[in-house]
This record gives C-alpha cells, structure tokens and sequence, in this order.
C-alpha cells in the first residue's frame, strides 16, 4: 500500500485516448474531492489499456499538470489490462510471517507464465472454514502484473515528473468506494472505459471475481463514424441507425457480463449477485441501464462516487453525470488516503 499521503492523495488512470486524475484530501470515510482533470491523448498512444507510446503520454500527462494545478506529484496509478493476472487462491490458515513465502511458492501452479518474467502481490481477503473438519484456510487474491507491460508505464510517468507511490489494479480499487449498504451485498461493479470494460463481483466487500471484456467505448465510436474524444453522449441513438448500432453495442456488453456472471455463479460458495453498479465513460449512453436491467433481470444503477464526496466542486465537471468518468481515479485516491 502507498504511504505518505494520509491526507492527500492523487489518483491516475491512463484509458485509451484520455488520462483522467481525481486529487482528494481529507480521510476514507469523508474524503473531499481537491482537483479533477483530464487530457485526451494522441490516437494510438494507448490501447486497451496498455502504453504503446511512453513518450506521448508523459507529455500529455506533464501537461495534464500544468493545467490543472495538482498540488502534488506523486500518484496511486491504476493499471488493468490483459498484462495482469488476477487470480482468486486459498492457502492453508498460517502465522502472517509465513503467508508471502508460501504464496510466492504456490503461485507459479496458478498463472501460465514465468514468475520472473511479472511483478507479484496479494492480498488476503479472509479466512474459510472448510464444511466437516476443523480446517481453516485463507482466501486470496493473487495478482502478476508484466514488468515489460510496467516499465512503459513508469517511464511515461518519468517524462511527466510524475512518481508512483503504488500500482493498483484498476477494477479492484471500486470496492474502496461502495456504500455501506452495497457492502453488505454481492454487487457487480462495471466500469466501461473507452478502452475496455471491467467486471468485479464484491461479495460482503470482497472481491471475488475479476475479468476483462472486450466490449468498449472505442468500438462504438468506430461503428457511429465519430472520433472517440467526440462521441456525444446524448445524440447517439438520435436517429434510427445510430440507435440500432447503440443497441447492438449494449447487447452485447449485456453478454460479456452475463456471462462473467454466470461463470461466477457457478463457483462453489458464490452467492446471488443482487445488483450491477455502472460506471465509466460507456455509463453515460442513453439507455443503456435500462437495456441492461431488462437483459439480465437485475437492478442496475449508474455509480457515481463524486455526487456525494463534493458537491462544492461541480465546477470542475460538465455535468454530475460526468463524474461517472471518474470513478476509477477516485477510488484510487482512495486507496492513497488509506495509507
């Protein structure tokens, strides 16, 4: 975890075609929100959420700074992308001390590549007991992230002066976010970025499911004709093939987390998932919770941390829908002010 911003703390999450930044102070419980930014970023620089171009989006990210005035520069930065690895593990119940040796030990039996060729971390969700023997085990969430996939993403924050106090998995940290209420359920958070989507499913606060689609805001702008940073939010589906190609688009994001879900399910322990928070960029369409819900049969609701953390600060959005945009970068923030 990052240290040394126990009351301020930046978020940064780098998405096809836009770098989005949330600066909060304060602390978890009540955080307010200080800054918020964004600065399209050259075609090609960046694609499902891996950098192709280190060197333009460092100085588009320098300056993001510039403009905007962060009071810092060190950053919580979010990375999600087909270069990490989430995996859900248990371990025997052990002494702290031990956990991390036998984790690195076990995890070469779980991920498809060499140890040496990624970065790993865990985190230990909590302990089950196993039905008919005394027998406890930890439950947790392994993650491998590609140092080659890393080391264009530190050297764009090089260029951009930028230092990273701690790399997150960017659809994990949306726990950090949930209300109380949602905390005690099992939700499934769905952030569609521009480009990529993802789907976390929280149980009681844990994350228990992790995957990638490949349904995203880029391939909707592709299919309308519309540059990707011009894509407006409210005339696609104005007219009768636009709409079509918006509904076609929902569909088939509705498949990508029916399908997730259904996996889910079937894991043993699963529990019912109750609802879906929506978030990110592909959260603004029109139509598209209600296209949802009548899809999967489940409640589906827009999440948007903002519209409780600084009403004081709408200045800095177009509209409070638009914060839906942030979700992400503030909930790593979040997780920078956890310490």
């Amino acid at each position: 975890m990052a240290s040394g911003m126990q009351n301020r703390a930046i978020g940064l999450e780098i998405d096809t075609g836009t770098a989005r930044v949330v600066e909060l102070t304060g602390k978890v419980g009540a955080p307010n929100l200080a800054n918020l930014g964004r600065i399209t970023l050259p075609e090609g620089a960046v694609n499902e959420g891996l950098i192709l171009q280190p060197d333009l989006v460092g100085a588009a990210l320098k300056k993001l700074w510039q403009k905007a005035g962060f009071s810092k520069r060190e950053v919580i930065l979010g990375v999600s992308n087909q270069s990490v690895l989430v995996r859900h593990i248990t371990i025997p119940k052990m002494p702290m001390a031990k956990i991390k040796n036998v984790i690195m030990y076990q995890a070469q039996e779980h991920l498809p590549i060499p140890l040496e060729s990624v970065v790993l971390d865990y985190l230990v969700l909590g302990e089950t007991a196993v039905s008919g023997n005394a027998e406890i085990t930890l439950d947790v969430i392994l993650v491998a992230a590609k140092r080659d996939m890393l080391e264009n993403f530190l050297e764009a924050l090089k260029i951009a002066q930028l230092e990273p106090l701690d790399i997150d998995v960017s659809s994990i940290v949306l726990i950090s976010l949930l209300p109380q209420k949602a905390m005690r359920m099992t939700v499934a958070l769905v952030n569609v970025a521009n480009g990529q989507n993802s789907i976390l499913v929280s149980a009681e606060g844990k994350p228990r499911l992790a995957r990638l689609g490949l349904v995203k805001v880029n391939d909707l702008a592709d299919n309308l004709g519309c540059p990707l940073d011009k894509i407006s939010y409210t005339q696609a589906g104005d007219d009768s093939r636009s709409a079509e190609i918006l509904a076609n688009w929902i569909d088939n994001l509705a498949k990508e987390i029916r399908s997730s879900l259904t996996y889910y399910q079937d894991l043993p322990g699963s529990s019912r998932v109750e609802g879906i928070l929506l978030s990110g960029r592909g959260a603004l369409f029109r139509g598209i919770a209600e296209q949802l819900e009548e899809y999967l049969d489940l409640p589906v609701r827009n999440f948007n941390p903002l519209g409780i953390y600084a009403p004081a600060k709408r200045r800095l959005l177009r509209s409070d829908s638009d914060a839906l945009e942030f979700a992400i970068s503030t909930g790593l923030a979040i997780r920078g002010l956890e310490g």
